[in-house]
């Protein structure tokens, strides 16, 4: 019982098995009851007709006629006890005995009772007389047996019809369920195209919808790990060809000037700190990506921990003559967080903000503190970004074209928006093309007391 199918026809069928004896038993014995109950209001209409009949007889002879004319007549059976025998009139199928009826005629109880195939009326009467003891018998298996017959034919009618039914409602169940394993098996070999269709609001149809989406997001994935893996290939690629190339001339050229030589080592070396960082960024966000990634949380200034971040990239903003402005509150704003992640987003923006201004900028950090969040914003007067520029930057390797001749590897902004992900944060950009950009980094203003209560752990 591997299949559906299978399991839904073995169900059917126990079903059947199950419901429809029990609901011909119960059925039977009412129907049953309800005849036996007809009949004997029958016998006691009979019986009181009979009894005013034979009170108005003047011989046994006339007495036994009627009676067997009557039994005849309505396809009864008549037991007379009278002068200490019985007389039988049709054919009862049970015959009630002389001890029997000698114990009634005792007693004060009038015989009203229905076996499983005759229903028995009587009492006692006066005959020319003297007392007797008559007794009205009908059938009843004759009735009960025509209802059968009839109860059997209903149900085999049911049985057929929901045969029928549940064979057409089984495979409308069935069909789309086997659509739905084939288009899997699809997906399971790369056909991420694959669609299913089955119109509804039910549960199946749900289920091949969930199923759509899955197979769009799961191309989607394909297309980025696609993306990624090309990114990644370029990424290296670059510097290693440049580490190769030097690399060999410094091999084949054994008389190389001293100072052409330091400059190709410097080349290999910076190629390979690059090579080097590629690769940690890699693995950081990996690990910030993962499930098992955890948050040190603790309570700290963040307004020291922005000058330090602030201070720690001085000498790449002297360089180029940019000015670096704060925007503090007097008092200090407490934050409850990872330090050491968290000042790696100011480090990565304050140090995007340097590399996109042109020189003799302008660089300010403000921090607001709400109600519900802290908000820290880097603004900074350089190259500015494209609506289109925008919806990418967060996205791995992704560099404008414009911006690929300044160092960096685009992993700088997804580690970013990866670490205030997990502090329950968000990110918000709005840039100007040649005009400047400003990245708002918006954080809870959880206390250490109310983050515990909402035991917030990532």
């Amino acid at each position: 019982m591997k299949s559906i199918y299978s399991k839904l026809i073995l169900g059917f069928l126990i079903t059947i098995l199950l419901s429809f004896p029990i609901a011909g038993i119960v059925a039977f014995n009412m129907n049953g009851t309800e005849v036996d109950l007809q009949v004997s209001g029958e016998l006691e209409k009979e019986f009181s007709f009979l009894e005013t009949t034979i009170g108005s007889v003047e011989s046994t002879g006339k007495l036994y006629e009627i009676l067997n004319d009557y039994s005849n007549s309505l396809d009864s059976a008549i037991t007379l006890y009278y002068n200490n025998q019985n007389y039988y009139y049709g054919t009862p199928h049970q015959r009630v005995s002389l001890n029997e009826i000698t114990n009634l005629f005792n007693t004060e109880v009038n015989i009203d009772t229905a076996t499983n195939s005759e229903v028995i009326y009587g009492k006692k009467v006066n005959v020319l007389g003297n007392d007797a003891y008559l007794l009205i018998q009908k059938d009843t298996l004759e009735r009960k047996q025509s209802y059968l017959n009839s109860m059997l034919i209903v149900f085999s009618g049911i049985f057929l019809m929901g045969t029928i039914v549940f064979f057409v409602v089984a495979d409308v169940i069935v069909r789309p369920i086997t659509k739905l394993i084939k288009a899997t098996k699809d997906v399971s070999n790369g056909n991420y195209g694959v669609r299913v269709s089955y119109t509804g609001d039910d549960e199946i149809s749900k289920l091949n919808k969930s199923f759509n989406q899955m197979a769009v997001q799961l191309g989607k994935q394909e297309v980025y790990r696609q993306k990624f893996i090309s990114d990644v290939s370029h990424e290296f690629q670059t510097p290693l060809t440049s580490i190769q190339g030097f690399a060999k001339i410094i091999k084949d050229e054994t008389d190389l000037p001293r100072d052409q030589l330091e400059r190709y080592v410097d080349i290999i070396i910076y190629n390979s700190n690059r090579l080097s960082q590629l690769s940690k960024n890699m693995l950081q966000l990996t690990m910030l990506e993962s499930e098992q990634a955890q948050l040190e949380l603790e309570e700290y200034n963040l307004l020291e921990q922005l000058t330090m971040a602030a201070n720690s990239m001085e000498s790449n903003a002297l360089k180029k003559d940019i000015e670096i402005k704060f925007d503090f509150p007097k008092k200090a704003v407490l934050i409850y967080g990872d330090r050491s992640k968290l000042e790696q987003v100011w480090t990565n923006l304050i140090s995007n903000a340097i590399k996109y201004t042109l020189d003799h900028g302008l660089i300010t950090i403000s921090v607001k503190r709400n109600q519900k969040s802290i908000d820290v914003s880097i603004e900074d007067t350089g190259l500015g970004m494209s609506k289109e520029v925008i919806s990418h930057i967060f996205e791995r390797f992704y560099r404008e074209d414009k911006s690929r001749n300044i160092e960096g590897n685009g992993l700088g902004l997804s580690i970013v928006r990866t670490i205030v992900d997990l502090h329950g944060g968000k990110i918000d950009v709005q840039s100007t093309v040649d005009v400047g950009s400003v990245f708002t980094v918006s954080l809870p203003a959880y206390t250490q007391r109310a983050l515990e209560r909402l035991n917030i752990k990532r």
